[in-house]
């Protein structure tokens, strides 16, 4: 401790010399000194001074006070000790004052001089050695303070400016020495750190070389562990993870010092999330240490921890969480040490980075089993699903085929192959499939639905339909999947379906013209029947009202005649194919018009044949329109009208009738379900507008190709 002048009430120190130490001329050190550099200067500054003695204080980095550390030439026990108790502030005593001014600084009368702070217990050495004369020159390296070295003789007037400029390229000598020796020691240290931090980034580098080796999770854990146990000099070091529930955490992996027992009955333990270190820091999601597990109160001890502790050897101890993107926290990597210390925040970074590299091996690992479960459902969907799965390169080649495609076409798929999509389809029947290709090749790489034909290995055509997407890379296009699904059964039962919708619409004619036929032609004869009857009474009695009957019989077989004749020709219009669709209209307007009275309008644009079918589905149509206007609208007069427009053949009933709300017509009127099916059948749409108390407006429209 600092001593002041006037102090006296403190015993005199004992010396602190260790035993053994001699007490000669020969210099004296209570500990030894880092740099042979400084005792030499001491030395040698002695002696090329003829000096009594010579004697070094070194700077305190932390009090900054001056601390004796080499002296040369005292011999007296007592006053050695006075020195080494020595403590001086910079600007006090003659070594104080040279630090605080960066110069030397003489005195011909150490105890007489005023220039400088004395201190008392530097004046009771003074005393002791004596010491008149003395050099204080400092040792400073840049900006750095070192200490600084003194050169004594116990006569005054003794030591003069060449002495002082010998001191002085002595101390500055030591001074660099010293600069130099600490550079070389803090280049080692900086080397040794380099060496560390190498070897954990190696470490590291390694443990993440293995995680993309999938299949060893468990090994890549245990070299964590292990790696974190030995990088940070732990004493133990275990791995939990969090279970199904997340509310525990079991210890998976373990390194250390313990018996075999003790680790059995870890891995039994269960810790719950938020209690002990491993539950805090997956709570906090961030790393926690701790200088004594035993005695901290911040961790939230359970009611075994000590036990635990004493068991496992834990004072110092720090963990850090197992983070991942998908699952967040999902474990803890700890170590631990015997003994309480610090644990620096260096040893937490590491430690830290290591959990990350576990867990990432984790995450992987559970990406892979999730992967791995995928392509097993996805196999399973490949091999037992009814449709063919395929893809295909840039240049059509089937690169894959699922195993449906033998059942389909009785080809194996190994056969087909590297073969191109082209090898394998009808192209009669599939006119518009390159097409299709050659649109998804380009962007914007549209998806492809197309209706084409296979060829089955027997040579017979399979009905199929596609469903494919562009296979996309860098906006390049680089092949395609997709599934082709076998139609055969679909077309069956739409050709069933189509068959029945025929019947049904036969089955409605055939109702219609038995009305008809019940409604007119029937009649007609009923009518004659009795007129016959009524010539047989009056041939002998009235011969000229005989006359009469006999005439309106025959007006009774003319009418009779025409109504057959205009049923046959709805039955079957003969002359369609011959005359055309306008011609058609015209005469069943026509028959209507002359059997009902009702006035039909046919107005007809020029227009170009069209398929048969297409003809007589039109006809059909407005051949049940206008039946039902007679039925139905009570109408004054029907418009016919017939054009053709953009590829579209159009046709249009309209009257001026009674009308009726289309929503509400009962589902499975066969008039109205007959002309939708039939407008449907050759691929047209038919749209029926009305109001009621405003007549209806049947339009029809069907895209042709002239026949």
């Amino acid at each position: 401790m600092d001593q002041q002048p006037g102090d006296a009430s403190l015993p005199a120190p004992t010396s602190p010399l260790a035993p053994g130490d001699a007490t000669s001329g020969s210099a004296r050190e209570v500990a030894p000194l880092p740099h042979d550099s400084l005792r030499h200067a001491v030395h040698e500054a002695a002696r090329l001074l003829r000096a009594d003695g010579a004697i070094l204080y070194l700077l305190d980095a932390e009090t900054r006070m001056l601390r004796w550390a080499y002296d040369s030439g005292l011999t007296e026990t007592s006053d050695r000790g006075w020195m080494r108790e020595l403590t001086m502030p910079i600007g006090s005593g003659m070594f104080g004052a040279a630090l605080a001014q960066r110069s030397i600084r003489i005195t011909n009368d150490y105890l007489e001089d005023p220039s400088f702070a004395h201190l008392w217990m530097a004046d009771q050495v003074a005393r002791g050695a004596p010491i008149r004369s003395m050099v204080v020159a400092p040792l400073i390296a840049g900006d750095e303070i070192i200490g600084a070295m003194g050169v004594y003789i116990g006569r005054p007037g003794a030591l003069g400016e060449q002495d002082a400029s010998v001191v002085r390229a002595l101390a500055d000598h030591a001074a660099a020495s010293l600069a130099n020796a600490r550079l070389i020691e803090a280049l080692a240290r900086s080397r040794e750190e380099l060496a560390r931090q190498a070897e954990q980034e190696r470490a590291l580098r390694e443990i993440s070389s293995r995680i993309a080796l999938l299949g060893q999770t468990d090994a890549i854990l245990q070299r964590v562990v292990d790696e974190s146990r030995r990088l940070l000099g732990a004493d133990g070091a275990h791995l939990c993870l969090l279970e199904g529930d997340r509310r525990y955490l079991v210890p998976q992996v373990l390194a250390g010092g313990m018996d075999q027992d003790t680790a059995v009955w870890l891995r039994e333990r269960r810790f719950p999330l938020g209690g002990g270190m491993n539950g805090l820091a997956a709570l906090q999601g961030a790393a926690v240490r701790t200088e004594d597990y035993r005695v901290d109160a911040r961790i939230p001890h359970e009611a075994d921890d000590q036990a635990t502790a004493d068991r496992m050897g834990l004072g110092a101890m720090a963990v850090a969480p197992l983070r991942t993107p998908r699952e967040g926290i999902v474990g803890t990597l700890a170590i631990s040490y015997r003994e309480p210390r610090a644990i620096p925040q260096a040893s937490i970074d590491l430690l830290q980075g290591m959990a990350d590299q576990a867990a990432i091996a984790l995450s992987n690992a559970r990406l892979y089993e999730a992967l791995q479960r995928s392509e097993s459902r996805y196999r399973y969907l490949l091999t037992n699903a009814p449709d063919i799965v395929f893809s295909i390169d840039t240049e059509g080649r089937l690169t894959f085929l699922s195993d449906a495609v033998e059942s389909i076409t009785g080809w194996r798929a190994a056969e087909l192959l590297g073969r191109t999509w082209r090898e394998v389809v009808d192209h009669e029947a599939s006119p518009d499939l390159r097409d299709a290709f050659e649109a998804m090749r380009r962007l914007p790489f549209p998806s492809a639905s197309q209706r084409f034909a296979l060829r089955h290995r027997d040579g017979t055509r399979i009905p199929a339909d596609m469903r494919g997407v562009a296979i996309v890379a860098d906006g390049a296009f680089a092949g395609a999947h997709g599934i082709v699904r076998d139609l055969r059964e679909q077309v069956r039962l739409e050709d069933d379906l189509k068959h029945q919708a025929t019947e049904l619409a036969t089955a409605g004619e055939r109702a219609r013209l038995a009305r008809e036929l019940h409604d007119s032609v029937t009649q007609a004869l009923f009518s004659m029947t009795l007129t016959t009857r009524s010539v047989e009474l009056l041939v002998d009695r009235d011969p000229e009202g005989a006359k009469r009957m006999l005439g309106e019989l025959r007006s009774l077989e003319r009418d009779a005649l025409a109504e057959m004749r205009a049923l046959i020709f709805e039955l079957r219009p003969g002359h369609l194919e011959e005359l055309g669709l306008e011609q058609a209209l015209r005469m069943h307007a026509t028959a209507v018009q002359g059997r009902t009275g009702l006035p039909i309008a046919v107005a007809c644009a020029p227009v170009e044949r069209a398929p048969l079918a297409v003809e007589d589905a039109l006809y059909r149509i407005a051949q049940e329109a206008i039946h039902n206007v007679v039925k139905h609208a009570g109408a004054h007069s029907v418009d016919v009208r017939l054009d053709q427009e953009a590829g579209a053949l159009r046709l249009r009933v309209a009257d001026d009738g009674a009308g009726f709300d289309p929503a509400a017509v009962p589902a499975g009127r066969m008039g109205l379900t007959s002309m939708r099916s039939r407008a449907e059948g050759v691929g047209g749409r038919l749209v029926i507008d009305s109001t009621p108390g405003a007549g209806t407006r049947l339009k029809v429209a069907v895209p042709v190709t002239p026949a």
